[in-house]
């Protein structure tokens, strides 16, 4: 990774956070959810328990200084491991922790990303608005990220046979995940008629016939690359490869369509003209579409009311699904157009 490159990102990052303190007049600010604290250390990872979106440590910013924060159960593992580059500030387990953050930050207004006490404003969806155009440092561990999501997938579909259970389809592909340092925080693997009955077939024991389907959403530092692939294990009839190739059409005619200065809902408007050209008109009601990644699987699910910009540096995960068959990846929008990472 380029060095110089992190620095400006990182600079960025805290000079935008620090003009959001000045316009909501706060004298300290403190961030908690996981996806901001990878967003703003440029991929450190705060969490023990990966369902909660809280972590165990947090950035505080005062006017001047910079800190981690975290009780003295977990201060090590940051000072080595995860931010080793900042001054980590730890308090016994045990202690009053909104009274230990205020021996840090004095008697000032304080804003956090999550409903703390004693905090003057709940500023989480402010700081999830910064997160939606990477800076260059993240799209380059995003193409990594990526990379290792598809070959990853790659690995587990190569490694599936008639007979095999969804959940030995799933441990291999959560295998492969965790080989590349991915966390999969959605794995599904459905076997043949389960593809067709459930839009998310959690893995239920099934055995494999003649055909899978595997998807994943593979996180490393804060970015999610979200994946799905079809295994056959014979040739698919002619209703169902009709089905799966409009899926692949749409998927790329979408991407097409997801350009500057639209909207999401721009964009989902094609996405419902696009099924129905293909056949299909009423098939988009039975499952999201999909919208904007990055550092949340969705960071935005599109719909006919979500007016967000599109903009250069942002990521997407289109999802279009026809009963019995999808297609999705992940790519971001770059100045010459969109680029898959996960092809």
């Amino acid at each position: 990774m380029n060095e110089n490159r992190g620095q400006e990102s990182r600079r960025s990052r805290e000079q935008r956070l620090r003009e959001l303190m000045q316009r909501r007049d706060l004298g300290a600010l403190l961030l908690r959810r996981s996806a901001n604290f990878a967003w703003y250390t440029g991929g450190a990872d705060n969490r023990v328990d990966h369902a909660s979106p809280l972590g165990v440590a947090d950035i505080i910013l005062t006017r001047d200084t910079e800190h981690v924060f975290t009780n003295h159960i977990e201060a090590q593992r940051m000072k080595e491991e995860q931010t080793p580059g900042l001054e980590v500030i730890e308090h016994p387990w045990y202690e009053d922790e909104v009274a230990a953050i205020r021996d840090v930050v004095g008697d000032v207004p304080l804003g956090a990303d999550f409903a703390l006490d004693g905090a003057t404003a709940d500023v989480s969806e402010e700081i999830s608005s910064l997160r939606y155009v990477l800076d260059p440092d993240a799209l380059e561990r995003y193409r990594r990220i990526g990379a290792d999501a598809a070959a990853a997938v790659a690995e587990a579909a190569s490694s599936l046979e008639p007979g095999m259970s969804e959940h030995e389809a799933a441990a291999n592909l959560a295998a492969a995940c965790r080989r590349r340092e991915l966390f999969s925080s959605v794995l599904l693997a459905a076997a043949d008629d389960r593809i067709a009955r459930y839009r998310h077939p959690i893995p239920h024991g099934n055995a494999l016939e003649r055909r899978a389907m595997l998807v994943v959403s593979a996180e490393r530092g804060g970015l999610y690359a979200n994946v799905t692939r079809m295994v056959y294990f014979e040739e698919p009839d002619e209703e169902l490869e009709r089905r799966q190739e409009a899926c692949e059409t749409i998927l790329r005619r979408v991407r097409e369509a997801t350009r500057p200065g639209r909207t999401l809902a721009d964009v989902f408007a094609d996405c419902r003209r696009l099924y129905a050209e293909a056949g299909f008109p009423d098939e988009w009601q039975l499952h999201h579409q999909g919208g904007m990644t990055g550092y949340a699987s969705r960071e935005i699910i599109a719909t006919p009311q979500t007016l967000e910009e599109i903009r250069t540096g942002q990521a997407f995960a289109w999802n279009p699904s026809i009963t019995g068959a999808k297609a999705e990846e992940t790519f971001i929008l770059t100045e010459s157009g969109p680029e898959v990472i996960t092809g």
